[in-house]
Formats: structure tokens, sequence, C-alpha cells
């Protein structure tokens, strides 16, 4: 986890915004994941998670989760087929951040990349080192895709992978 959260800062950090922003989007998942007796994801979850773990974004969790599916699954920027959009912004052209404006007669909501990582990952961070070393937490991790320089386990036979 550490690993994927320090990549995903570093997305933001280099101008690598769609990598860092669906990153982001996807932290909630993969927590909300690790802190369940299935070891699934699901919207509940996800929605659950960002309200206890990103206080800036609770209020907008239904919306956030909305996002997610559209971005992440089919390259769109409205939450739910939302009828408005959201605009992303960054560094160094606008930093507009959870907030909503009519632009030519049409409602916008605005994020900033950058902010919106910020305040994942640091959720993801904290959220980890409270929980990361319960039961359910730690035996869901062993199954977390990690990089491993020694190869596929069991036998570790082959060039580094992540796996």
């Amino acid at each position: 986890m550490p690993e994927l959260i320090a990549q995903i800062r570093a997305a933001s950090v280099a101008g690598l915004h769609y990598l860092a922003l669906m990153g982001a989007l996807a932290l909630p998942d993969i927590c909300g994941a690790l802190a369940s007796a299935n070891g699934k994801a699901s919207g509940p979850k996800y929605r659950a998670w960002l309200k206890a773990n990103v206080p800036e974004q609770a209020a907008e969790a239904d919306e956030i989760y909305g996002l997610r599916c559209s971005l992440l699954h089919q390259g769109q920027a409205l939450p739910h087929g939302s009828i408005f959009p959201i605009a992303f912004t960054f560094p160094p052209q606008m930093t507009l951040h959870n907030l909503s404006t009519v632009v030519n007669g049409q409602q916008v909501g605005w994020m900033s990349v950058p902010t919106f990582v910020e305040e994942v990952t640091r959720g993801a961070e904290q959220w980890l080192a409270q929980f990361g070393t319960t039961n359910t937490v730690g035996r869901n991790l062993e199954k977390f895709a990690r990089y491993r320089p020694e190869g596929l386990p069991p036998h570790y036979v082959g060039a580094p992978v992540i796996a």
C-alpha cells in the first residue's frame, strides 16, 4: 500500500493528472475492500470509507463514488451520468476545489487534482496506520498486488513482477 500511495502522489507531482486522479479515485475502493470480511469492494463500502477517512470529501461521497464509476469505467467526468460535469483543475493554470459554478448556463463542479490526490492519499495513510495491523486488513493485504523483485510466488522463479 505505501508504494501505491507514493506512486499516486508522484504521478500528481509529475503532472500525470489522469493517472493521479484515477489512482486517488481507486484508493477508497481498495481500502474499503481491505477492511472487509469478504475482501471485496462495493459502493456502500467506498462511500463509508470516504466519509470516515477524507473529511474534506465526506459531504460529497455519493458524487465522488459516481465520479469514480463514470471516470474509471467510461472515461467520463459525469458522476453516474449526471447532467453536469466535474472539471478538474491543476496548477499553474487554475486551482479551484470543491465548489460549483455556472459556466455558460451550465452547472460545473470544480476539483483540483493535486488537492484531491493529497486529501485521499493522506486519508489512506492515516487509515493504514490505524487499521493496517488488524486481522482482517492483514489477511487481505496478503493478497494485495505488490512489486516482487524475486519473481512470482510461491517458488519465486522468474523476473520481477507485480503480483
